[in-house]
């Protein structure tokens, strides 16, 4: 579905769902670029922040705005981003009416980890695109990365096991890289060296902390 926008053969607005830190904000940010093969200018909202017709018509209301009209550095088109699209009812049949008069030069692109939340209207107006939690083996190879960054050596099956475990607790993206980063502190500051400190040898040969002992 993705693609479809990149290829420019589909103007709906997409709504990124799925659970906290799967990486939804993150595919928002990098499509407006991907679709222009630049640097693209985008619109940022804070839908939270609409709670009635009001507030929808003050930054849409009045005369035709520019960006209805044109596009902005020859952009093929005008990016509105938002997370967290929960309008009340009222502010949501307002937005409605601004996706209809806009659609044909905007590319509305939001986030939710409550679809069954956002106005049902404005999801029929939409492409809805689930982001499912990663796998441990999705970051395996950028896990692996850190810690040989850190001069660290480790056997993917032990790593995997790592990654798993945080897995069972949080989905998140965020806390899972937070892991092999926890690691390596774990092992750069163990309990006996709480300080940290460490005799670099000019050349350190990778080590594998559980073969250590």
């Amino acid at each position: 579905m993705v693609l479809d926008y990149i290829n420019d053969r589909d103007l709906k607005p997409l709504i990124l769902h799925g659970g906290v830190g799967t990486g939804k904000t993150t595919i928002a940010n990098l499509l407006p670029d991907a679709i222009e093969g630049k640097k693209a200018e985008v619109t940022r909202l804070k839908a939270v922040e609409f709670s009635s017709v009001t507030d929808v018509t003050e930054v849409f209301g009045g005369p035709p705005m520019f960006y209805k009209l044109f596009t902005t550095n020859d952009q093929k088109r005008n990016y509105i981003i938002s997370n967290e699209i929960n309008f009340t009812p009222k502010a949501a049949i307002a937005f409605r009416d601004v996706i209809d008069d806009m659609i044909g030069h905007t590319q509305f692109i939001f986030t939710t980890n409550y679809i069954d939340q956002v106005d049902i209207a404005l999801r029929d107006r939409s492409n809805c695109l689930a982001v499912p939690p990663v796998t441990a083996k999705d970051w395996l190879s950028r896990a692996q990365w850190i810690l040989q960054q850190e001069g660290i050596a480790l056997p993917d099956d032990q790593l995997l096991k790592i990654l798993t475990t945080q897995l069972q607790v949080s989905s998140s993206n965020r806390k899972l890289l937070e892991r092999p980063e926890d690691f390596v502190r774990s092992v750069r500051n163990p309990p006996n060296n709480p300080g940290g400190i460490i005799e670099l040898a000019p050349t350190p040969e990778p080590i594998n902390p559980l073969m250590a002992a």
